[in-house]
């Protein structure tokens, strides 16, 4: 009878352990990654493209730029970089990458470029835009 009770307790936490639904992770190039230096210069004119250098870490050799996502309240503009990660053998180490930031400003005014390093961080800068 002791053997009987003790297979079934068994069989109850093979069936209850096992689910039928899978787990689904999402890949490392749908989240942002940190941006850890923004070069750009501090003052540019109405129309002129404004090109910033992002510095940002991906999380192995095989992390390179995304794409940007911005947006863009008044004269804030907060933006996020998304890393793609080809397929293939990878160093496993933290890489910094590069890449340009361009925007074309359509009025004067001093706008703050938010760029995201990590939550509630972010590398900040600010570019007057003369007439």
């Amino acid at each position: 009878m002791k053997k009987i009770s003790i297979l079934l307790t068994l069989i109850g936490f093979i069936f209850l352990g096992c689910s039928k639904e899978e787990d689904t992770v999402s890949p490392l190039d749908s989240y942002p990654v940190p941006v850890v230096q923004v070069n750009a210069p501090e003052a540019a004119s109405v129309g002129e493209t404004v090109t910033a250098t992002v510095f940002f870490s991906v999380n192995n050799g095989c992390g390179e730029f995304g794409s940007f996502e911005a947006a863009r309240s008044g004269n804030t503009i907060t933006v996020k970089v998304y890393p793609h990660y080809r397929d293939g053998f990878c160093t496993q180490a933290f890489v910094t990458r590069e890449v340009t930031y361009t925007y074309k400003p359509e009025k004067a005014g001093t706008y703050t470029f938010k760029f995201w390093a990590g939550e509630d961080q972010y590398n900040t800068k600010s570019i007057v835009i003369y007439q």
